[in-house]
């Protein structure tokens, strides 16, 4: 029987610019008052962590230049089937950015789910030079993001090029990519990362539901308990057992 894996959903978001009535260039404040037209997202872009193919949601400019009712709609249906969620200051931008517009069209929020922000660990585990998405990847050796071409590029979505758009959900896309990359660089060496593990027959590493393991020493446990040390040969993250664990005896040959 096959081991069934966590099932983690790494994913971005595009939102179009907003467009304000303004006095100068210079150090302005706007209010709500100023705004033109207001902001919505462009496209979603997202894959499962381990699998090849990276799906996209994106606005039908056939239909509309910014309802974006229909993909927000489809990517909470998507959401829902997570067992935890990957993003890079998502939970500043792109969590909070998806809930403003499920309010918005008055769409069921999301129920509660795990959430993994890689610039927040980023922050927590080591100094980088930056811990921007596009340095971490190219530092690291994991790939780039790609060029968007600056303002232009969003001057043709809302202008309802459809050439603009192709452009950006490659941009997205590959941002998806990347994070993944990132992800996966830093997931052994993350401190807080939430125990995924579905496998309640084996002892598996909470980080990456990987049984390939050997032991490594032992570890003192706040409450001065000591405990037998693992660590993982795919994730290469330490885990100690729980107290209610128990590992099963090796057989022999």
């Amino acid at each position: 029987m096959k081991k069934k894996q966590p099932r983690i959903i790494i994913w971005d978001i595009e939102t179009s610019e907003m467009i304000v009535k303004s006095w100068g260039l210079w150090n302005q404040n706007h209010s709500h008052k100023s705004i033109v037209q207001d902001w919505n997202i462009i496209c979603i872009s997202w894959k499962v962590l381990g699998k090849k193919k990276v799906h996209t949601l994106s606005l039908d400019f056939n239909k509309s230049r910014s309802n974006d009712y229909d993909l927000c709609k489809d990517m909470r249906d998507i959401l829902v089937t997570a067992n935890a969620l990957v993003h890079h200051n998502g939970n500043a931008f792109d969590l909070k950015k998806f809930n403003a517009r499920l309010i918005y069209h008055s769409i069921d929020p999301l129920p509660p789910i795990i959430c993994i922000d890689t610039l927040k660990e980023a922050r927590k585990i080591a100094k980088f030079s930056s811990n921007r998405l596009d340095y971490l990847g190219t530092h690291l050796g994991l790939g780039a993001k790609l060029e968007t071409g600056g303002q232009g590029l969003w001057d043709g979505i809302r202008d309802g090029d459809p050439t603009s758009l192709r452009l950006m959900i490659k941009y997205c896309e590959q941002d998806v990519r990347l994070l993944e990359n990132v992800y996966l660089k830093l997931r052994g060496y993350m401190k807080s990362h939430p125990n995924l593990t579905l496998d309640t027959d084996n002892i598996t590493c909470p980080k990456c539901d990987s049984t390939r393991k050997h032991r490594y020493g032992t570890r003192r446990t706040a409450s001065g308990a000591i405990r037998q040390q693992y660590k993982c040969q795919d994730c290469y993250g330490y885990y100690t057992l729980r107290s209610s664990e128990k590992e099963k005896p090796r057989t022999q040959n």
